[in-house]
């Protein structure tokens, strides 16, 4: 689908830049930007739609990835729910056209990016200002992502990586206990489901105040791919039957994550 919108684009670019008959820098790089802006829009559209067929985008995304860790080997990473490259590529196609259609007018260019007039000062100030916005948004998402917490599942035990707190290592061994609760994200969603792993150091401090609790290490269901109480499920599990936790080791381990998979009927 992307290949299919990519090549759109290209031939729209291409279109437009000969339409308009101009060489100028600035008339094709607001046309790149209108591009991305529209390829991003897409993907946002696309991921939304995904959410209404679960079983589809377990199957193009799964819920799960492979990670080798250095010192646990082989093991998976729980894939967060994200549109982080569509919203990031939207932004990019609105700061490229607002500044590209400023500077057009600013050089008293021709071309007439500008949706109105080509002379349009107030248009041409609101496109810089707009653009300056969604470029300081896009630096902002461009930290978020390189930010994030990332939940690693290992034979050997969890590993909880924070870019701006460390990395803590957590062996099953040292685990007495697992649960579900919920946690407030937001004044619209009070009751975000959260995996509570309860430590054998109950004195443990929280890392993170929003998931962890004193004692608990906090895996939020709420914002990884994986369903939250087919999670649940699979942690205890874990927890349980040692024998089990060798399948995370293996190319298995992405689909044992899949609603799709249980659902499946025994041979």
């Amino acid at each position: 689908m992307m290949l299919a919108l990519l090549a759109a684009a290209s031939v729209w670019l291409v279109i437009a830049i000969r339409g308009d008959g101009s060489n100028n820098v600035m008339t094709i790089v607001g046309h790149i930007g209108a591009i991305a802006l529209f390829l991003g829009a897409a993907g946002l559209f696309g991921a939304r739609l995904l959410t209404m067929f679960p079983h589809a985008a377990a199957m193009m995304i799964p819920p799960t990835g492979r990670n080798v860790d250095a010192e646990w080997g082989s093991g998976i990473h729980l894939r967060q729910e994200s549109s982080l490259l569509s919203l990031e590529l939207t932004l990019a196609g609105c700061g490229l056209f607002g500044f590209a259609a400023w500077w057009d007018w600013h050089a008293g260019g021709t071309d007439g990016l500008l949706p109105f007039s080509r002379n349009n000062s107030g248009g041409a100030i609101g496109a810089l200002v707009f653009s300056i916005v969604t470029v300081t948004a896009l630096l902002l998402m461009i930290f978020a992502r390189f930010a994030r917490i990332r939940w690693e599942l290992y034979p050997a035990g969890i590993i909880c990586r924070m870019p701006m707190r460390g990395t803590s290592r957590i062996n099953w061994s040292a685990i007495s206990n697992i649960r579900g609760d919920v946690c407030k994200l937001s004044a619209q969603y009070d009751k975000a489901p959260v995996v509570l792993a309860t430590l054998a150091d109950t004195s443990r401090p929280a890392k993170h105040k929003l998931f962890d609790r004193v004692g608990e290490l906090g895996i939020p269901a709420c914002i990884l791919r994986c369903d939250s109480d087919l999670l649940l499920a699979l942690m205890k599990h874990l927890l349980d039957e040692p024998e089990s936790r060798q399948l995370l080791a293996t190319e298995a381990a992405t689909e044992w994550f899949t609603l799709r998979y249980h659902q499946l009927p025994n041979d």
